[in-house]
């Protein structure tokens, strides 16, 4: 077989390198901070030109949303698969609630909420970008589900109640693990039981 000839990589390849960068640079924003991360150690660090890293992202800012888009699609495509399962609500709940608290307890995700919040102020289109295409179709996500088991249901604003089962599932534990406290894979477990629980108590007929 002839070697192939070199010239412009595949998509496929490209596809890989892109990872790579977002990769590296999620892990040094992760131990770096936002400050602390500039493009130079990010191209080093990937073993790729300044120049490659620059015609990707136009600068720090742009890579950070590369960042938090990627982070974002990972987590949400998991998801999807809870519209279409087959077990009742309690079960499905339960499960939603176990991805969703072990996902946004990862090391990276916590870091990236941390820069948000560090943020805000000087850059609110993090904030904007995590809310927009995470938080939200995630909201939609628990609405559908909700809406799949609606006769078991007291009448209640869909979107407005999968806004609070958010609230209980993930919320207090990611708040806590940005100040430093960890949470347990047995109180996990049980934050996830008694959020469905109480949600449920308060949703169902």
């Amino acid at each position: 077989m002839k070697p192939r000839r070199a010239g412009r990589p595949r998509n496929s390849e490209l596809a890989q390198r892109d990872q790579h960068i977002l990769q590296v640079a999620g892990e040094t924003f992760l131990h770096a901070g936002f400050d602390g991360t500039t493009m130079d150690a990010v191209a080093e660090t990937a073993r790729i030109s300044k120049r490659t890293l620059y015609a990707r992202y136009e600068d720090k800012t742009a890579l950070f949303k590369a960042v938090l888009s990627d982070l974002i699609a990972r987590w949400l495509v998991p998801i999807d698969r809870f519209q279409c399962g087959s077990a009742g609500l309690t079960e499905t709940l339960l499960e939603l609630a176990r991805y969703l608290t072990t996902f946004a307890l990862t090391p990276q995700s916590i870091g990236v909420t941390r820069i948000i919040i560090a943020e805000a102020e000087r850059q609110p289109e993090f904030g904007r970008l995590a809310l927009e295409t995470g938080r939200k179709p995630a909201v939609r996500v628990i609405a559908s589900i909700l809406r799949r088991h609606r006769e078991e249901l007291r009448p209640l604003d869909l979107n407005r109640a999968a806004e609070q089962f958010m609230n209980l599932a993930i919320d207090g534990h990611l708040q806590l693990a940005c100040l430093g406290v960890r949470s347990s894979r047995q109180q996990i477990e049980r934050q996830a039981q008694a959020a469905v629980a109480l949600f449920l108590a308060g949703t169902r007929r």
